[in-house]
């Protein structure tokens, strides 16, 4: 499904207590935004900093209504399995939807330049 089917996008990452730890996502957010607009996507972290989804739902207009959970993670883990979708629905309303989109690890294009990136490594000298 395109992200343009929806009113906001919100890039979920894990978190993490090391504040250098978010500089990554922040920085992909910024060129993100640089292409699209800042009203149309955020970032979130499941855990341990902010800001969190909740954080994100409360600053977004009353109006966005659709809205996507796009996981920066790799795979699907518990997390995603159970902890997110336990949260999204609980913050479900009849104004507000919240869909958890398949994590950017099981795009195609991700795994090709992960696996690019891998045997570059591998076999450069």
């Amino acid at each position: 499904m395109h992200l343009e089917h929806y009113d906001h996008i919100i890039m979920l990452a894990h978190g993490s207590s090391d504040p250098r730890w978010k500089v990554p996502f922040e920085q992909l957010l910024a060129r993100v935004t640089g292409v699209v607009s800042e009203d149309k996507v955020t970032l979130a972290y499941m855990e341990l900093c902010t800001p969190s989804i909740e954080d994100v739902l409360q600053q977004l207009p009353a109006e966005t209504a659709n809205i996507a959970v796009y996981p920066l993670f790799f795979a699907q883990g518990r997390h995603l399995r159970v902890d997110v979708p336990k949260q999204l629905e609980q913050l479900n309303t009849e104004q507000r939807t919240l869909t958890l989109l398949d994590p950017i690890g099981d795009d195609p294009v991700v795994v090709a330049a992960m696996e690019k990136a891998i045997i570059s490594k591998l076999t450069s000298e």
